[in-house]
């Protein structure tokens, strides 16, 4: 039973503590948190047993070390708890960089830590269904990922209010907190493309509140469009000559369907909507997992630096033109 220190007292964490418990492999048993009265708050929400003001504390009473505190911190945290010697699972995306997230996977190589970005969709059993199904599509030339997600505090910043959540300043961007639900899976099922080419919308302080990036491969185009200024109910799609698998959601697939092109419809899955923390649980099994072999696994860590280095060359085309 992996024992997990926590960074971030958010609700990301809250659903983290319910994942973690469910999944049957770890216990969270510490928390850090700058502020103390709100590391101890949440801790005893929790149960946790630990509420630290140092992440050399934290690290003194884990195993591993779950980190949800924002993008602009991921790298020196997840840094100095490899430095350590203990195993990091970290919020997407895993450094504010393409240069942070290779660093990060260095750093673990060389401590003989386990380091793993948490991006849960694709540790989702349902993505092993799209999985296995892709080769049934015959050649595959266009696949359609989108994900939008009207945030609950964008009415405060149109307000005025000035929200951690829409500070670019915090290495924020609507890429790296949604788009990442679009481009990783991309990458997984398809690999690296030969190009990209993409636009998007920035918010009057420099936010980039939502976008499209159109990848190329060979006889392929992958279109991922994400957003957290407005909504959609939009499915995801895979398109072959022979078939179309479309999924009610690329971030937690709950219905599948194969529509074949003769218009035979096969439903592949249907279930509840998962919750938040019950999607986390697959991710958590996954990195107790790659701990207990011992080491990393190289082709997600090339998706992880991968879609970092896409919004990267993105989000500077974006400044540039802007």
């Amino acid at each position: 039973m992996l024992r997990f220190g926590i960074i971030g007292t958010n609700f990301v964490s809250d659903w983290f503590v319910g994942a973690c418990r469910r999944s049957g492999v770890g216990e969270p048993v510490a928390v850090y948190s700058r502020d103390a009265a709100r590391g101890r708050g949440f801790a005893d929400r929790h149960g946790l047993s630990d509420s630290v003001g140092s992440l050399e504390a934290l690290a003194d009473r884990v195993d591993a070390v779950y980190v949800a505190s924002p993008n602009l911190l991921h790298h020196e945290q997840s840094s100095r708890v490899i430095e350590a010697g203990r195993h990091v699972l970290c919020e997407k995306t895993l450094g504010a960089t393409a240069a942070q997230t290779r660093d990060i996977f260095d750093r673990a190589h060389r401590n003989g830590v386990v380091a793993m970005e948490a991006i849960r969709s694709l540790y989702d059993p349902a993505f092993d269904i799209i999985r296995e199904r892709l080769p049934l599509l015959g050649p595959i030339h266009q696949v359609h990922f989108d994900k939008q997600q009207y945030s609950s505090r964008y009415d405060r910043f149109l307000a005025g209010e000035r929200l951690n959540a829409f500070s670019p300043d915090l290495a924020n961007s609507a890429a790296a907190d949604i788009g990442v639900y679009c481009l990783e899976p991309a990458l997984d099922l398809f690999g690296a493309p030969r190009g990209a080419r993409g636009s998007g919308v920035l918010l009057d302080n420099g936010f980039e509140g939502s976008g499209v990036l159109v990848l190329d491969y060979p006889g392929m185009t992958v279109t991922c469009s994400w957003s957290k200024i407005t909504t959609s109910s939009l499915p995801s799609s895979i398109h072959g000559e022979l078939g179309t698998l479309v999924l009610d959601s690329v971030s937690s697939p709950a219905r599948i369907t194969l529509e074949w092109r003769d218009g035979v419809s096969e439903v592949l899955l249907d279930t509840p909507r998962p919750g938040e923390a019950d999607n986390m649980v697959h991710e958590v099994r996954a990195f107790a997992d790659l701990v207990a072999g011992g080491t990393g696994d190289p082709r997600r860590e090339a998706v992880s630096i991968g879609t970092r280095e896409l919004i990267d060359r993105y989000l500077a085309g974006l400044s540039s033109a802007g």
